[in-house]
């Protein structure tokens, strides 16, 4: 364990404590002390505690307090309660509160070791669970980031997945060229070090270590995205990366950072620029600046600042990354979408704006029935796992609407068409078919199972499970033997 903060307003029971901790064996790299609750609020805000021995009775903040205030942060510590044996009531309701063990004034060496090696098991548990579910989402991240085909919902699924374990606020992501692993790169909630393809690799930052990442980059050739703060947006700060490398390769300049870079050649800027942002701006709804964005580039194609060509090409790629990333929706459109990467089909540029414009409007449009459909299955997943596991109960379609949040009425339109049927014969089934398993793998009575089942009266019970079997339970059993 890392760091143990200990909290008691009598320096000499502190300092005791402190030296029953020392000589446990249980390894500690830090050991913090203060002597009121105020001030370990103020630490727990601050840094990250594995371990908390807190007193009950103390100044300016109680134990009690400071551990009903420490279970609101999204990093707990284990808590360890020590005071006199006055307080045991209030100790009890700790237990309750979120504190794993309860230490009794004398304070025991023999319980404080037990104490902390029964919170380093603990604290190795949910280390290794913790570092198994980490990298699962870093192999979901290397696929999100280097995979070509990913839909919207696999995007927004993964996104969410792997924030949790990337909980940056704001972030950039640096790309460099390296054979092997680089071991610099490891410090835990600054950076995230990600191998890449071609001996491209990738570092994504808190902003606020930004310049730290920089300096320790400062011997390689680097490419660096602008700052984001919508996590969705992952994808493209790698592309970006990757694409600026590329450029400081080409240009044997040792930083080229997105951010600062002003002048853009024309076969670069629209490439990054736009190639995954105007995709993701128009999935976001963001149709006025996808709209702003292509348009200066067609107005730049009709002042000379920009070649007919690469307007072609860059719409190319537009296109055909839109295609890639959001291929469920658009499905049956591919061949009205490719026409569109004919500029000469229409009669000038102007009228070509026009029809992408259309087109974009109802790309969106297409992606918003797609979302939605999503986010209902989920929802209705979570209906029926909620039907599974209270079936036994007095439940209803209202309890159950109700508890996914949805409209009565659209609950059971949206029901049907998910399942197939409606609630109430779904409901059915899921109890006929409990009440199977009880009738072939126990020796329960009918009535009992019934029960059990969610049925208060045997007769509706009996009724409804001859009405899908075709037998009574007690034909059912007896036809099993």
């Amino acid at each position: 364990m890392k760091t143990l903060l200990l909290v008691e307003d009598e320096k000499l029971i502190r300092q005791g404590v402190r030296s029953m901790i020392e000589r446990s064996g249980v390894e500690i790299e830090n050991i913090i002390e203060c002597n009121n609750g105020e001030a370990a609020l103020e630490i727990l805000k601050n840094q990250e505690v594995d371990v908390m021995f807190t007193d009950i009775r103390m100044p300016k903040m109680d134990g009690i307090t400071l551990v009903s205030k420490a279970s609101e942060f999204k990093k707990k510590p284990l808590i360890a309660a020590v005071s006199g044996f006055d307080d045991f009531d209030y100790a009890v309701g700790m237990l309750k509160n979120g504190v794993q063990e309860y230490i009794l004034k004398p304070v025991d060496r023999k319980k404080i070791t037990e104490t902390l090696v029964k919170f380093e098991d603990i604290y190795e548990a949910e280390q290794e669970k913790y570092m198994q579910e980490r990298n699962v989402a870093f192999q979901q991240l290397k696929y999100m980031i280097f995979c070509d085909d990913i839909t919207v919902a696999e995007l927004e699924n993964t996104c969410h997945i792997i924030h949790k374990y990337i909980p940056f606020d704001k972030y950039a992501v640096f790309c460099f060229s390296a054979k092997e692993d680089d071991n610099e790169f490891t410090e835990k909630d600054k950076y995230f070090y990600v191998q890449g393809r071609d001996s491209l690799n990738f570092i994504i930052t808190d902003a606020q270590y930004f310049n730290d990442v920089k300096a320790k980059l400062q011997h390689y050739y680097v490419g660096v995205s602008l700052v984001y703060e919508n996590f969705f947006d992952v994808k493209q700060a790698f592309c970006e990366a990757a694409q600026m490398r590329r450029f400081s390769f080409e240009k044997c300049e040792k930083l080229v950072d997105a951010d600062g870079f002003k002048e853009l050649p024309k076969d670069f800027e629209y490439g990054v620029k736009y190639m995954m942002q105007t995709a993701n701006l128009i999935c976001s709804n963001k149709l006025e600046e996808a709209i702003s964005q292509l348009t200066a580039f067609s107005e730049g194609v009709k002042s000379g600042k920009y070649n007919i060509n690469e307007f072609q090409e860059q719409m190319k790629i537009i296109i055909r990354t839109t295609m890639k990333v959001y291929k469920n929706v658009l499905a049956n459109k591919e061949e009205d979408i490719n026409e569109l990467a004919d500029i000469y089909a229409f009669e000038t540029i102007d009228v070509y704006m026009d029809v992408i414009k259309e087109w974009i409007n109802h790309f969106n449009e297409l992606v918003g029935q797609d979302i939605d459909e999503h986010k209902t299955n989920i929802k209705m997943q979570k209906a029926i796992e909620y039907i599974k596991e209270k079936y036994a109960t007095d439940l209803n379609m209202a309890v159950v609407s109700n508890y996914i949040s949805m409209n009565y009425s659209l609950f059971s339109y949206t029901f049907k068409q998910y399942t197939g049927t409606n609630f109430v014969n779904y409901l059915k089934n899921i109890r006929v078919g409990e009440a199977k398993k009880l009738l072939t793998e126990t020796d329960m009575k009918i009535n009992e199972i019934s029960q059990a089942v969610g049925y208060d009266h045997e007769k509706h019970f009996m009724k409804t499970f001859k009405s899908i079997t075709g037998l009574t339970p007690s034909q059912y059993r007896n036809n099993l033997g």
